[in-house]
């Protein structure tokens, strides 16, 4: 079958590679049903699909270890009697194994050189139906000099009914199968499931859904099928030989009476075929569930032939395709340009990608959280309806959408609201954000069955079960008309702990906005409207989160319920019931307040009282150990200078609730007046405290205003401190800017209210490479960034035989009450691994920071698609969350990855290929000139390609329009060093206008911003 993509990877003798466990995107269409897939690089591959989420498992989800062990037992088996001999493709590792990795579908090649038989398979989860469905084609062509009698036997050894989720599988699967069953099969559409619900509770109801399976030839033709894995396997119950095969022809085999009950059933399609030399069977497959029976006889109405399979395979392809269209990208290197597609496609995956419902509703599809063979410890989830979304972290999903703002004019300030509105009052933020649901008044929903708040998909199924399982025109008129009038409801929840670092990706969002609308930044920061999420749990007072252990003092006590107040909002209110909302601005100012009241007692790092550390979050142990984090108050310098900064370019009066102005205003004081980084550390957190206190008792309405001027002074403190903070916290470690400090309470009393710290002793702790991170995105002293580059690689941070950076120096040292990193093996997980995220974030800010030639060095050694494939492990067009470090005992994995894809590192590569092939700020604005669009690329000599005199690089600008770079030299252009001479701009309307100049402004920025140019060509020379 051919895959129409120019993404591809392929991948020989598989088998025999180091092992790797990957998976489909599971992207089916916003009118489609998604199925999750994940598949190893052993066997047949596919080890465990199901719906939804594991709970809907309909080949068992297990471990990556476990799948290495299972995939050829359990996952698809191919058997294959060649003038009676039995074969089995892929059952054994050659050199004529072969993956080809797609973006949206998988392939296998195998060759059974004894027998002459060639095996191609390939999967894709079916995009733009009303059921979800695993696709599998499986082509077996003759090679061999002659005429071929087969008989085959084609399908899965185990498929789980319906209604049977993990626990029953894990740890009661013999007594679960008391519930199975499968019908239909005389009608070769065998339907899976239990009979009745498996809940020990009063209430017993029918299932109605069914998981099912279906194959046909290539013109249509049914498939008998087998359900009972006896009949196959005989009195072989491993399922390592098909015995019942070996001794019955396929023609016995279907005349034999199958057991469709009180087992785990099987899935098996055959047929026999004579095979002229050269001549190919192919076996079109279908494996899926469904909510209903009605749903599946109306799905198989239609005509399942090859030609509907090729259909279905090419819009998977293309789904894809046009997804990661806007990051098309033409180098020198054909591997980066796939790899751009590649990771933008993940990206998507963890964040979403943005849609316009209706004219007032933006909504992202396909998102979900990380989950997967290696990241087995996640509850993944992704919605089985249309416009499909799943849950996902506050951390991850705020993180991968920080450029969606260039990719997507639908997005404008729509998730800064959204994350902003999520902060608490008290400064912390909810963990989980889940799907996004909508209410509208029940006369609206007049005649459909449908439960409130609803999703989008929800809502849409609704409307197919009430017109007869149609959704065209009319089902989708109204779908646009009740959505027009719903109201989006919190799609957050509490979770687990508040972490120390969310609330510092909130600002990326504000920067990337303004990065394109520069124009609208007093609309945005002051005129914007936020709210204040919920908090359920309530911080406590330093003093009782303290407690007695034989190791000393130790902070174990964190958060407790809220009680004072009864909100039925999911935002906070006034006593009175009304939500409290504020200006964006405030709330800017409100965070900075909040977090420089939470510095330790050294005035250095950001307590972790909130009982989790940041996004290090192996370091569980460090808020046990009165740790604070450098990294967030690195994070509050910048926030506060930006602040700042906004508040001396509009001067506009801001409106505070008056307890939060009171809170701010006494911080500032106390900073002011302390005589000792002790006595402020009290004091701040004693103002801290009872505005906490106010808060969890609910504010009264009142309001108070201050001009910016006020303002600015307050920050102008805040920032004097940070300044001296940030430099004494450098100097204490020789250079390199630190990332975490803890400390021990050596001095204390105990009262009625607690144990009331006298004396803290700070205990270093080794490097993590965060703390450069964060660190540089402060200030623009390139020269001082220069010096702590060539620190950081001369340090234990950077591994010399990989060429990469380690997430932290050894732990041998540290306590073991750290995290469990200090648990781990070296090299491995979150000990001195290459741990990718936080490498790309390295690499992000060198050339942030123009550090221009530095990044391109390490970028070609570091980055995935210039790794060596063999050396790496799995394709180099997937991101993984760690790479083994020269650090690992085991030499034999020193450089592989581990953990597949669905990592923050996405959004990283996305921010750098921006600044490779833009530049920052590429537009501005002034009241001069009005909007100007102006490039300042930073392009390594290693991505241009050369030909004909000719020196290029092609990419997609906003997501819309081609962009092209012509250089007249082959060698690195870095920004100061070359010369934009002639800029032309064609727009898709024809016309076309010329610069001779590095910039473009007025009317024809704003149309290139407005995404109506086609094409951009943009002339260089170096200076």
């Amino acid at each position: 079958m051919q895959i129409n993509t120019e993404v591809k990877d392929e991948i020989f003798d598989y088998g025999r590679k180091t092992p790797f466990a990957s998976f489909l995107p599971g992207i089916s269409g916003v009118e489609g049903i998604p199925m999750w897939c994940y598949y190893v690089n052993r066997g047949q591959a596919v080890v465990s699909f199901g719906v939804q989420d594991k709970d809907h498992s309909i080949m068992e989800f297990y471990p990556a270890h476990t799948a290495y062990q299972n995939v050829k037992r359990t996952g698809f088996r191919t058997f294959i009697k060649v003038d009676g001999e039995i074969i089995e493709p892929f059952s054994m590792e050659n050199d004529s194994n072969k993956m080809s990795i797609y973006m949206n579908v998988l392939g296998l090649e195998d060759v059974v050189h004894e027998a002459g038989i060639k095996v191609n398979v390939n999967y894709g989860t079916l995009p733009g139906e009303k059921i979800g469905a695993l696709m599998r084609v499986v082509e077996i062509t003759n090679e061999s000099d002659g005429d071929r009698e087969l008989e085959i036997i084609d399908g899965m050894p185990c498929l789980i009914p319906c209604g049977v989720n993990q626990e029953s599988m894990k740890m009661m699967a013999q007594t679960t199968k008391a519930w199975m069953q499968v019908e239909d099969v005389e009608n070769k559409r065998p339907y899976y499931r239990v009979r009745v619900s498996m809940e020990d509770s009063a209430e017993v109801s029918r299932v109605e859904g069914g998981n099912f399976a279906v194959g046909f030839l290539a013109d249509g033709t049914p498939l008998d099928v087998i359900v009972d894995p006896g009949v196959v396997f005989d009195y072989d119950l491993s399922l390592e030989n098909p015995m019942g095969f070996v001794r019955k022809s396929i023609d016995a085999l279907f005349e034999k009476k199958q057991n469709t009950s009180n087992e785990l059933p099987c899935a098996f399609f055959g047929t026999k075929k004579l095979l002229k030399k050269n001549e190919t069977i192919t076996l079109y497959e279908l494996i899926g569930q469904v909510r209903n029976k009605d749903i599946l006889g109306r799905f198989l109405g239609q005509k399942i032939n090859r030609e509907y399979f090729q259909k279905k395979f090419f819009e998977a392809a293309e789904l894809t395709e046009k997804l990661t269209a806007v990051v098309n990208t033409k180098t020198a290197n054909k591997v980066f340009d796939n790899y751009c597609r590649y990771n933008y496609m993940d990206n998507v995956l963890r964040g979403g990608t943005p849609i316009r419902l209706t004219d007032n509703h933006t909504f992202y599809v396909y998102s979900r959280k990380h989950g997967d063979l290696e990241r087995d410890y996640n509850y993944f989830a992704m919605s089985p309806e249309f416009y499909s979304q799943g849950n996902g972290n506050f951390r991850d999903v705020n993180q991968n959408r920080r450029c969606d703002t260039f990719f997507s004019p639908e997005v404008m300030e729509d998730n800064i609201k959204m994350f902003y509105s999520l902060i608490q009052l008290d400064g912390y933020n909810p963990l989980s954000i889940e799907q996004m649901r909508y209410q509208v008044s029940e006369d609206s929903l007049d005649g459909l069955c449908l439960k409130q708040p609803f999703t989008p998909g929800e809502l849409a199924a609704a409307l197919m079960d009430a017109g007869d399982d149609e959704f065209d025109k009319e089902q989708k008129d109204r779908f646009v008309q009740i959505m027009s009038a719903a109201e989006k409801t919190a799609n957050a929840r509490f979770g687990e702990g508040y972490w120390s670092d969310h609330w510092t990706y909130n600002l990326d969002l504000i920067e990337e906005y303004l990065e394109i609308y520069p124009d609208k930044a007093e609309d945005l920061l002051f005129n914007t409207s936020v709210k204040s999420f919920n908090a359920n749990k309530k911080v406590l007072p330093r003093f009782e989160r303290y407690t007695k252990t034989e190791n000393g003092i130790r902070q174990y006590n964190y958060l407790v319920n809220r009680t004072e107040v009864e909100n039925a909002s999911s935002f906070e209110c006034y006593k009175n019931g009304r939500e409290i909302d504020m200006s964006l601005m405030a709330k800017l100012i409100l965070m900075c307040a909040v977090k420089f009241a939470t510095l330790d007692a050294y005035g250095l790092g950001v307590e972790m009282e909130g009982g989790k550390p940041g996004w290090y979050d192996a370091l569980n142990g460090l808020p046990g150990l009165m740790g604070s984090s450098m990294n967030e108050t690195y994070e509050l310098a910048r926030m506060v200078e930006f602040t700042k900064d906004m508040l001396g370019k509009f001067d506009n009066n801001i409106v505070f609730p008056k307890a939060v102005l009171e809170f701010i205003s006494e911080v500032k004081d106390v900073t002011l007046k302390a005589t000792s980084e002790f006595e402020c550390w009290n004091r701040k957190n004693d103002i801290k405290e009872q505005y906490r206190a106010k808060v969890y008792s609910g504010l009264d309405e009142k309001n108070k205003e201050i001009n910016s001027d006020d303002l600015k002074q307050i920050l102008e403190v805040f920032s004097n401190k940070l300044k001296e903070s940030i430099q004494k916290a450098v100097e204490l470690s020789d250079g390199i800017a630190p990332a975490y400090f803890t400390y021990e309470i050596d001095d204390y009393e105990c009262e009625k209210n607690g144990i009331i710290p006298k004396h803290f002793t700070m205990v270093k702790v080794p490097y993590f490479l965060e703390g450069p991170v964060r660190y540089f995105k402060l200030g623009n002293d390139v020269e001082a960034k220069r010096n702590m580059y060539s620190k950081i690689k001369n340090s234990d941070l950077y591994d010399e035989k990989l060429s990469m950076y380690k997430v932290n120096a050894s732990l041998q040292d540290a306590s073991f009450e750290i995290g469990r990193c200090r648990a781990f093996t070296p090299g491995w997980l979150e000990n001195e691994s290459i741990w990718l995220h936080m490498e790309y974030k390295y690499l992000l800010e060198l050339i942030r920071s123009g550090l221009y030639e530095e990044f391109f060095l390490d970028f070609k050694k570091a980055a995935i698609p210039f790794l060596d494939r063999e050396e790496y492990g799995r394709s180099t067009l997937e991101n993984s969350s760690f790479i083994v470090s020269s650090k690992n005992p085991n030499e034999s994995i020193h450089g592989k990855g581990f953990v597949a894809r669905l990592s923050g590192s996405t959004i990283e590569f996305i921010s750098m290929w921006k600044l490779i092939f833009f530049g920052k700020d590429i537009f501005k604005y002034d009241e001069e000139n009005g909007l100007i669009f102006a490039l300042s690329p930073a392009i390594p000599e290693y991505l241009i390609s050369s030909g004909d005199l000719k020196h290029t690089v092609s990419t997609t600008l906003l997501g819309k329009t081609e962009l092209v770079y012509e250089m007249t030299a082959h060698c690195d252009y870095i920004p100061g060093e070359y010369v934009i001479t002639d800029i032309e701009v064609e727009l898709f309307d024809g016309t076309i206008y010329r610069f001779s100049r590095e910039y473009v402004t007025g009317e024809v920025a704003k149309k290139i911003r407005d995404r109506l140019a086609k094409k951009v060509t943009v002339k260089m020379t170096p200076k």
